[in-house]
């Protein structure tokens, strides 16, 4: 057994130590991080060492009773003042260097359930047993909390607590816990233990709260501790007595982690709240989206509502699209803690783009909130496999239909596997990308189907996924595929880009196209006039250089495409 003994931090005297000890041992430090970074951190402050071999740690998962086997019965004695922690097999090397036991009863999400027993008494408990909140449990009144988070008890806490609601509550005063963010273990393997210490400022709070603004705000802080100092940064750092004194409304204008900590004689300093102001560039929907400049950590809200059409555990990722486009929600935070189905509508969806080997997603940075609708109709274009090879930017994270497909592999469905799948016009990966959908185990269909994909990219690859199995179809049709032909400006791709990018727009054969890039100062640096004779998606390559062929300089350029009575213009920027 790893020992780690820490006194507590700030002593009362002997006396208090005898009359505010422990009454039994209880869960000191929950870890739910990233993969498989977790761990149960349990503590002694009963006075006396304990024989660990009268306790068990249980895991719930998902509503369910006390597992069996994700179950384990301590070993060892326990010394007064020291932890025990147990981790996940598979967590990284700085929590196995600090656990005294590795074991399965870790595989935990922040919907599972943890009970700590002696003998057969349940004397503390991380959860709601048999009870399913859908993602986690909320802690100290931060939604989603039990999961991606770090939980650590507060030191003047004597005893475990059954009753998990009290346990958590409704905010950093009368909670039991700290929360801290995902993956953090600084304090993984020991513990802080306080009893009878002095009873704590009352933590600040903030009008209005943290959240998405579209303008600027003024946020006043106040605490109901009578003559109460609050300290507060806006950098993100903790504050302490040599941070800015509060005296008026702070203005906010621009994306802040605001922080605040109130400290009066004769109380211990408060817990810091934390609120997150954010000033999002709003875009009415997923198509201008994309066109924004990617990777620059911008902040964009969607007002516009979006569509649910696939969701995984993995990442806590999902797939959204609107009429006309789609994108990738990747969430390894968990940010977004409300529960989704499948076809719900999402509107406010907030957070920054990057590509991933060429995928843009989307990062939340705050929880849209409930669902707007429900059962929505989604427009489920159909291509063919040669549309999706030859614009897959176009159809990125899309729900897209194709007929008359069929594998050239068969045999039995695997995870993470690719496979051939071949309509009339061409080929295509489709990649067993989603791990827990029903068709893995299932026998490769046969003959020619129909069958709905979503459309991913994997570096220069453009992949298909189905999501489930009724996405295949039995019945092939085998009529030509008429895909009615409007005039759009697509996007380009790549954005921002180096030395040069694509511009792809759809035509129809009745009305020319002109293209047209201009300067930030509204200048003209090159036109194509395009007379086509045939409809549907056609591209152009732009070099960088003007009318003239002489190279342009860095910066923001814009595009803009007329065909008949439309017209729509496009921000690229490019990058030398």
């Amino acid at each position: 057994m790893i020992k780690k003994i820490l006194l507590p931090v700030l002593m009362l005297g002997f006396v208090s130590l005898i009359f505010a000890q422990a009454v039994d041992l209880f869960i000191s430090e929950y870890v739910e991080g990233s993969s498989y970074n977790k761990a149960i951190e349990i503590f002694n402050g009963t006075g006396a060492p304990v024989d660990l071999s009268q306790y068990t740690v249980k895991l719930a998962s998902n509503g369910g009773a006390w597992s069996t086997t994700n179950s384990v019965t301590l070993s060892g004695t326990l010394n007064n003042n020291d932890v025990f922690v147990i981790a996940n097999t598979q967590a990284n090397a700085a929590i196995q260097a600090v656990a005294d036991l590795l074991h399965n009863v870790t595989n935990f999400n922040g919907n599972d359930c943890i009970g700590l027993f002696h003998g057969t008494t349940l004397i503390d408990i991380i959860g709601v047993y048999q009870q399913d909140p859908g993602t986690a449990w909320p802690v100290a009144g931060i939604d989603g909390a039990t999961l991606n988070h770090t939980l650590i008890r507060k030191p003047e806490v004597i005893q475990g607590n059954t009753d998990w609601i009290a346990s958590a509550g409704t905010n950093l005063d009368n909670s039991e816990w700290i929360v801290y963010p995902q993956d953090y273990i600084d304090n993984l393997g020991s513990h802080t233990f306080n009893p009878g210490g002095s009873q704590h400022c009352a933590t600040p709070t903030f009008n209005p709260p943290g959240g998405v603004y579209t303008g600027p705000i003024s946020v006043t802080i106040s605490s109901t501790t009578p003559g109460a100092t609050i300290h507060y940064t806006l950098d993100g750092t903790d504050p302490t007595e040599s941070s800015p004194v509060y005296n008026t409304p702070i203005s906010l204008h621009t994306n802040t982690t605001l922080k605040a900590r109130a400290y009066a004689s004769g109380y211990a300093p408060s817990y810091i709240a934390t609120a997150n102001y954010f000033f999002p560039i709003v875009v009415s929907n997923l198509t201008e989206l994309r066109a924004q400049t990617a990777g620059d950590g911008t902040v964009y809200m969607v007002s516009g509502k979006v569509v649910l059409t696939f969701q995984q555990n993995f990442r806590h990722q999902k797939y959204v699209q609107d009429y006309q486009a789609g994108i990738l929600i990747d969430d390894p935070s968990g940010v977004i803690t409300t529960t989704y189905n499948l076809l719900d509508g999402i509107t406010g969806l907030t957070g920054t783009i990057a590509y991933y080997n060429n995928m843009l997603q989307l990062t939340p940075v705050i929880d849209p909130g409930p669902a707007t609708s429900s059962n929505n109709e989604i427009n489920v274009p159909t291509v063919t496999i040669a549309q999706i090879n030859a614009n897959v930017a176009t159809y990125q994270a899309r729900l897209v239909r194709i007929r008359n497909a069929h594998f050239s592999e068969t045999g039995i469905f695997a995870t993470g596997q690719n496979y051939t799948l071949i309509d009339d016009t061409g080929s295509i990966v489709f990649r067993t990308t989603f791990y827990d959908v029903d068709y893995i185990g299932q026998p490769i269909p046969t003959g020619n189907f129909n069958i709905w994909v979503l459309v991913n990219q994997f570096n220069q690859t453009p992949q298909v996924t189905a999501r489930m199995l009724s996405d295949w179809s039995d019945v092939p049709v085998n009529d030509a595929i008429e895909t009615p032909q409007v005039a759009q400006l697509i996007g380009n791709y790549p954005n921002p880009f180096n030395p040069s990018t694509t511009i792809s727009f759809s035509t129809t054969k009745s009305e020319p196209v002109q293209i047209t890039i201009f300067n930030q100062k509204g200048q003209i640096v090159r036109t194509w006039d395009i007379d086509s004779k045939e409809d549907g998606i056609q591209h152009l390559v732009w070099d960088g250089r003007d009318q003239n062929g002489n190279p342009v300089t860095s910066g923001v350029y814009y595009y803009r495409m007329k065909s008949g009575k439309y017209s729509s213009s496009r921000k690229m920027v490019l990058m030398k």
